[in-house]
């Protein structure tokens, strides 16, 4: 027994492995063999199990019927050598007359929200390749594999392949992708969900970068298999899984992680070879691994780490290619989202939407006084004070001096701090106390007048409690299409077994939450990310405006920050409507 035949199949390629990247560009040269592999040697119909040099053709032919340069030595180096006829296609799918999609085929090619891996995906617009020398117009329809991160920006985008943004060998960077896809019935207008960042085709990866359009709902998972954990090598001998648009979820087999093979990528691109990629044979009487229109599926091991990128697969459906994802990440430099990346994520989109709203602060609002401030000096209730105040003591009763003086400078702080709301020009000086009741245009809500700091939140709306709930405001700038349909909860118990289906009629304003249990894709996502802010702002406001009040606020924290900002908003809209009822009375 030789050494190679002793060793496990593991040790044994390892072994082999030299001497197979020495001979397979030699081999590769000859008529009519398209592929290199390690694997197990088979004869007469039955493996013999000792490990060899497999070399892939197009066909098998007689001994007789072969040239001198089409012949493949029986050994290299004392390693066996075996032959066997087959052939890889990539495996996006290109079709001229997108079919209705079918209630009984995959749910992975139906509209699904939020975003996920393991979706029909692909370009807005059909390209022009050449069919048997007529120019013909095809859609180009892959999987969306997986969420990831980049890694220098943080942003998030979906991961496919290369050939699928390339149908006619130009990848089109900034072009609208859909999902789903177009021959799913995918709509470039209201189907939008991203637009293509970059990709590559080298010799050891097929992949492109789609970034998600802000606003988009997403999980961080795979439909049919659940939340990502991460990334791992390929490990010959392991159980994997993967879901594509085509063939959903199927089970397979790592057997090699040597497979080099020459492809034809069709029009426009050609043939081009990819080494040490990652080759799956579907489980013992399963069916095929994977299909057309699966290209851009992630393959996953058994604790959820994805562990390489699909793109090609045989002929007969016996075996399936895929790149290794480390070579993948770090190409592209990304990360595979999973639950703990999504939540940093989500941590860093909350504080950046902190950060624009205490920018978005006007130096004006900044600089108000306390609403308080107003009420004192003489009785603002006049003859009758309203029910709530009844009973109180006139010396516990607030009272209401506005102090207005002419200026040229219309606008200028007074010197107790309010802001003239006189125009420009104007001679008449209020300087003394008001005792007509103040009811123009705080009617409602003021009609009570203020005797302490404001302690109520606060919102622009003026509802019964709005700080009850959560705010809804997205957190990025929105798409140039927003999404006009709302984000439906999971259907059942298992959303990523029962897509979401059903349509939407609002925006959704939040991806994801911090709700996130040992298995999130078992339960819907109903808790807002943010907790919300039921403390009311009992501190009096005194900082100044400007670059040191922004920094200031900048830095507390997300509970203290909402506070303040509600105070400013609260006594922006009050100042603002007193110096509009003090203007018109003062008319």
């Amino acid at each position: 027994m030789s050494e190679h035949e002793s060793a496990t199949p593991a040790d044994a390629a390892d072994q082999i492995r030299p001497t197979k990247r020495r001979v397979e560009d030699a081999l590769l040269a000859r008529p009519g063999v398209v592929g290199v592999d390690i694997a197990e040697k088979w004869s007469d119909g039955r493996p013999t199990g000792q490990q060899a040099i497999v070399v892939h053709v197009v066909a098998k032919r007689d001994h007789g019927d072969l040239g001198a340069d089409e012949v493949i030595p029986p050994s290299f180096d004392g390693i066996p050598t075996d032959v066997v006829a087959r052939v890889v296609r990539p495996l996006s799918v290109q079709e001229s007359d997108p079919p209705q999609v079918d209630d009984e085929g995959p749910t992975t090619r139906r509209r699904t929200r939020p975003l996920a891996g393991g979706l029909s995906f692909g370009p807005a617009d059909a390209v022009t390749i050449p069919v048997d020398g007529i120019a013909q117009r095809r859609t180009v329809n892959g999987t969306l594999g997986a969420l990831v991160v980049e890694r220098h920006t943080g942003r998030l985008m979906a991961l496919t392949n290369w050939h699928v943004a390339a149908g006619d060998g130009l990848e089109d960077l900034g072009s609208t992708w859909i999902q789903p896809a177009l021959a799913d019935d995918g709509d470039p207008r209201s189907d939008r969900v991203g637009a293509l960042v970059r990709g590559t085709l080298t010799d050891r990866i097929d992949a492109a970068l789609v970034a998600i359009a802000p606003g988009a709902p997403w999980l961080p998972g795979i439909v049919g298999i659940g939340a990502v954990t991460g990334a791992a090598p390929a490990v010959t001998g392991t159980t994997v899984r993967k879901s594509g648009r085509t063939t959903g979820l199927r089970t397979g087999v790592v057997t090699s992680v040597d497979y080099t093979t020459s492809v034809d990528f069709g029009p426009g691109i050609g043939w081009h070879t990819l080494r040490d990629q990652v080759r799956v044979e579907p489980e013992a009487g399963g069916q095929a691994f994977s299909a057309g229109g699966d290209s851009g599926s992630v393959v996953v091991d058994e604790e959820g780490r994805v562990v390489a990128l699909l793109w090609a697969g045989e002929d007969d459906g016996s075996f399936s290619v895929a790149s290794p994802i480390a070579v993948v990440l770090d190409t592209l430099g990304i990360d595979v989202l999973d639950v703990r990346t999504a939540r940093a994520l989500l941590a860093a989109q909350a504080r950046a939407a902190r950060a624009r709203k205490v920018q978005a602060i006007s130096p004006w609002a900044a600089s108000l006084p306390p609403i308080s401030s107003v009420y004192r000096g003489v009785s603002a209730w006049g003859a009758r004070p309203p029910a709530g105040a009844r009973g109180r003591s006139a010396a516990a009763r607030p009272t209401f001096r506005p102090t207005w003086t002419s200026s040229p400078d219309a606008g200028a702080a007074s010197a107790d701090g309010a802001t003239s709301g006189r125009p420009t020009g104007s001679a008449r000086t209020h300087d003394g106390a008001s005792t007509e009741p103040f009811t123009e245009p705080f009617t409602e809500p003021f009609t009570e007048p203020f005797t302490e700091p404001f302690t109520e939140p606060f919102t622009e709306a003026l509802g019964t409690n709005p700080f009850t709930e959560p705010f809804t405001e997205p957190f990025t700038e929105p798409f140039t299409e927003p999404f006009t349909e709302p984000f439906t909860e999971a259907l059942g118990t298992n959303p990523f077994t029962e897509p979401f289906t059903e349509p939407f009629t609002e925006p959704f304003t939040e991806p994801f939450t911090e709700a996130l249990g040992t298995n999130p894709f078992t339960e819907p996502f109903t808790e807002p990310f943010t907790e919300p802010f039921t403390e009311p702002f009992t501190e009096p406001f005194t900082e100044s405006a400007g670059t040191a009040f922004t920094a200031s606020l900048a830095s507390a924290s997300p509970r203290t920050q909402a506070r303040v900002i509600a105070a400013i908003r609260a006594r922006e809209i009050f100042w603002a409507g007193f110096i509009a009822a003090a203007t018109r009375r003062g008319r």
